[in-house]
């Protein structure tokens, strides 16, 4: 399964997406982060996907990262289940069209624009996930965003990794 960034629609975001916050509470991820931007200064947002498979499923989190330099960041994120999953290339690119779907959704709603979206791929073609950096980075700069990759720092991705994880 492929996703389509433009299938996402920001009455999507709105009404139908739950992220949740680190302490369980779900939120509307729009309205959160204009609150949480209104009341602090500086923030940097984020955006990353991380997937993992068990058994019977493959399951991607999406983060949210508003990032205050020096002080550290606040994370939201969205946990969704699917069918497994068993092609390496297209699990990856799913968690690439997540991440810039929901970047796009956010800019629609008149959040600023992520600082970037953060992939899990490797520059290293001695590491599986390099079979589709270049389309992966491609996607993201195509549609406008600076991309974080392994060996960049990529906070987001690490977030999501740590949450898909628990």
């Amino acid at each position: 399964m492929s996703l389509n960034p433009t299938s996402t629609t920001l009455k999507h975001l709105n009404i139908n997406v739950m992220f949740t916050t680190i302490k369980g509470t779900k939120i509307n991820p729009v309205d959160y982060i204009r609150d949480y931007i209104s009341t602090h200064d500086n923030i940097q947002i984020f955006v990353g996907c991380d997937s993992q498979n068990t058994k019977e499923t493959t399951t991607y989190v999406t983060a949210i990262v508003l990032y205050s330099p020096g002080n550290g960041g606040h994370i939201i994120y969205e946990k969704e289940r699917t069918p497994k999953e068993k092609v390496r290339s297209i699990r990856l690119m799913n968690e690439v069209w997540k991440s810039v779907s929901i970047a796009n959704d956010l800019v629609a709603a008149g959040i600023q624009k992520p600082d970037y979206i953060d992939i899990d791929v490797n520059p290293n073609a001695k590491y599986k996930s390099n079979e589709v950096f270049n389309a992966a980075v491609g996607i993201v700069e195509a549609y406008g965003y600076k991309c974080r990759y392994k060996t960049l720092g990529q906070i987001a991705t690490w977030c999501a990794d740590f949450l898909v994880r628990s």
